[in-house]
């Protein structure tokens, strides 16, 4: 099984993987084969990839690190959250529940590094964006030895990052260009969602500060307070991390999604300056740069597809051949020091 971004579809390809939406009904199952109009489909509701299974994929085998029956019914809870806010008992129970399963789910899949491209379309963006930042900083809390109560209250914070933009007009989150006005107000949904959080739920210090701190950056020129290094929550600095890394991977109206190497790139970049240099050296080890299945060109000219990665060195992952079925691995095959990879291949 193997990731295609939506534009690179072509008749015949066969689904390797069942097609969602926001409500939990399957779209497109599991061995459905493309024809032109699954396509021009697939393209008018945003999705922007999907799984194929093919011979050049068929032995590859991507674990999910929740399952697609817990990350349907957390989309589909989040998608009532954020659009009835004010029914307050009903909300804090499904989010600490959410939270405790996607933790448990995660603790069972035992350490696997995060592979998989989520499939999101445009109308659920918000919502798939909620538990994919959940489900990363999760991991990135085991990966840290957090105790089982931090990781679901780190967690239960990371779903609800966003839960202030429920109070800012959609027609102005979704513009593509903003007046200093309108950015400022966006830049309130971190406060005006700590503020819900804090006067309404009776919930620890440290979960509702993660919300307001999750725009705050390293280097202290983030906001809403401008805080700076270990002043920031650890909370919230996970939380911007992946925040940070699951915007950049997603495609929506405005915005062409990074591939996930593009998106590790701009994160090892902001290294001290957005991020803690700690948690970008530990979200490197957790999240594939070049997720099972990928297709890269090497630069002794070779096309190569992942088909193990290696939480040591993630950017250097054991590949195969795709002509010959060679396997090489990266990090320590000696023969191949000088070899690098310059390209991922989308076809």
């Amino acid at each position: 099984m193997r990731y295609i971004p939506t534009f690179c579809l072509r008749e015949g390809m066969k689904i390797g993987k069942n097609i969602y939406s926001t409500d939990g009904v399957v779209l497109l199952a599991n061995d459905v084969i493309l024809n032109d109009e699954y396509i021009k489909s697939l393209v008018k509701i945003g999705v922007n990839g999907i799984y194929i299974e093919d011979d050049l994929s068929h032995d590859i085998h991507i674990k999910n690190v929740i399952s697609d029956e817990l990350r349907v019914k957390a989309v589909k809870s989040m998608k009532v959250i954020y659009n009835s806010p004010a029914d307050l008992s009903r909300t804090l129970n499904t989010v600490e529940y959410l939270a405790k399963s996607i933790m448990l789910e995660i603790l069972n899949s035992k350490g696997v590094m995060v592979n998989m491209i989520d499939i999101k379309t445009f109308d659920d963006y918000m919502y798939s964006h909620s538990v994919n930042v959940a489900v990363l900083s999760s991991v990135i809390g085991m990966a840290l030895h957090l105790d089982l109560k931090k990781i679901e209250r780190l967690t239960t914070a990371a779903l609800l990052h966003d839960i202030g933009k429920v109070f800012i007009p959609k027609d102005i989150l979704d513009k593509e260009k903003v007046s200093e006005a309108e950015s400022n107000l966006i830049k309130s949904h971190s406060e005006k969602g700590y503020r819900y959080i804090k006067e309404h739920y009776n919930i620890p210090v440290t979960t509702y500060v993660g919300i307001l701190q999750h725009h705050e950056r390293f280097d202290g020129k983030g906001y809403p307070d401008g805080k700076k290094g270990g002043d920031i929550s650890k909370f919230a600095r996970i939380i911007a991390i992946c925040d940070a890394y699951d915007n950049l991977v997603a495609e929506r109206p405005n915005k062409k999604a990074y591939i996930p190497s593009d998106a590790i790139e701009y994160i090892m970049a902001n290294n001290g300056q957005i991020f803690d240099p700690k948690l970008v050296k530990i979200f490197l080890r957790k999240v594939a740069p070049y997720p099972l299945g990928t297709v890269l060109k090497l630069s002794n000219g070779e096309s190569v597809i992942v088909i193990e990665n290696n939480e040591d060195c993630s950017i250097r992952p054991k590949v195969r051949n795709i002509d010959n079925n060679n396997v090489y691995d990266l990090t320590n095959d000696w023969n191949l020091r000088n070899v690098t990879i310059i390209g991922v291949e989308n076809d």
